[in-house]
């Protein structure tokens, strides 16, 4: 069941890194990423983008100098609340789109790196 969860992409993992959002040519705003995985991420923000919005987001992965730029849309928010959505602070999923086979290696080490430390 892991190993079908990590190939088809599904396993998220903690990821918790300064990033920045670029929206519709708006000047960046800078948030937190909370987990990742090659379909997509969780960004922590308080000022919460529409669902369906397309963004940029950029942000640095260890041991590579230049900054991962991926393509997304929000997929689903999660604004303030009494009861937090798996206790995640609020912000919303975004789901990648087309992402370069530099950027995928990028996060799929990431992911190694993280399992192999879990091991």
């Amino acid at each position: 069941m892991a190993q079908e969860r990590r190939s088809s992409g599904a396993l998220r993992v903690p990821f918790v890194r300064r990033c920045s959002l670029e929206f519709d040519g708006l000047p960046s705003l800078s948030a937190f990423m909370v987990n990742i995985n090659v379909m997509g991420a969780y960004v922590a923000v308080d000022d919460m983008p529409r669902l369906g919005q397309a963004l940029t987001c950029r942000f640095q992965v260890p041991d590579r100098e230049q900054e991962v730029a991926v393509e997304g849309v929000v997929a689903w928010t999660n604004p303030r609340q009494q009861h937090p959505v798996h206790s995640l602070p609020p912000g919303f999923g975004l789901s990648f789109r087309g992402l370069s086979s530099e950027s995928r290696d990028s996060i799929e080490r990431v992911i190694a790196d993280y399992l192999a430390r879990q091991a």
